[in-house]
């Protein structure tokens, strides 16, 4: 069996060649209109995403839970299935949970349109807290795979809702900056949060840490739900609750 590092360069190989492979069936276009630079697009974006304060709230949130709930659990969750449990079983039960909850959770927000659906959506978005302190505290192991069930659940109804906002509210010249911006900076960071949780755990204790990523899933949601346009993630509510 290869061990890890082989892993790692074998799938950054094939992304490195999927990269490089130039597409296929495509006639190339007849003139390649000039595009504005980079950092000038993304001024852009962040002017366009700035006309949105319920956008800026949501992604403030997002970051947060992204970089603090995701980063902590990816870390401790293999420590505590090996080390608390004796067995990688819990860890590969907690992550089919999480993708379980979160197909659970498109088939309800299919059906399902709450009546303020951008406060339901952060709402959704905190119940990521339920993980860490899952891990923080001495349960049972299936305690565990019920709070990934339930995160799954909660991140897709979340996602959906936020979205279906994005396109809807987002000036469409705009739409692929203002995305851009979302991307990098919620799941962009994600590895930055990764890098200081691990020092994080060294010199304050897992428990610390769990502790206080739990306490940032559950305010930073509960904060941006403090701006009034979240309610529905709208400008203006009548588009919203068409």
């Amino acid at each position: 069996m290869s061990d890890v590092r082989s892993l790692l360069v074998g799938i950054g190989v094939i992304w490195l060649c999927a990269a490089l492979v130039p597409p296929a069936g495509r006639p190339a276009p007849a003139a390649v209109p000039t595009r504005a630079s980079l950092l000038r697009e993304f001024a852009d974006g962040a002017r366009e995403a700035r006309r949105h304060p319920w956008f800026l709230a949501g992604l403030a949130a997002l970051t947060a839970v992204i970089a603090t709930g995701y980063s902590a659990t990816g870390v401790v969750l293999p420590v505590v299935s090996r080390d608390r449990y004796d067995t990688e079983l819990v860890l590969a039960a907690a992550m089919t949970a999480y993708t379980v909850g979160g197909l659970l959770g498109a088939v309800l927000i299919s059906r399902w349109r709450p009546r303020a659906q951008g406060w339901t959506a952060l709402a959704a978005l905190a119940c990521y807290g339920f993980v860490p302190l899952a891990l923080l505290l001495p349960v049972h192991w299936a305690v565990i795979v019920v709070v990934y069930v339930a995160a799954g659940v909660g991140i897709e109804l979340f996602n959906v809702p936020w979205f279906t906002a994005t396109q809807r509210e987002v000036e469409p010249d705009k739409l692929a900056r203002v995305s851009s911006l979302d991307f990098l900076l919620s799941y962009g960071l994600a590895p930055l949060g990764l890098a200081l949780i691990v020092p994080a755990i060294d010199g304050f204790g897992a428990p610390a840490v769990l502790g206080a990523c739990a306490v940032v899933c559950f305010l930073a949601p509960a904060a941006a739900a403090l701006v009034p346009s979240t309610r529905d993630f709208a400008r203006s509510p009548a588009v919203a609750r068409r």
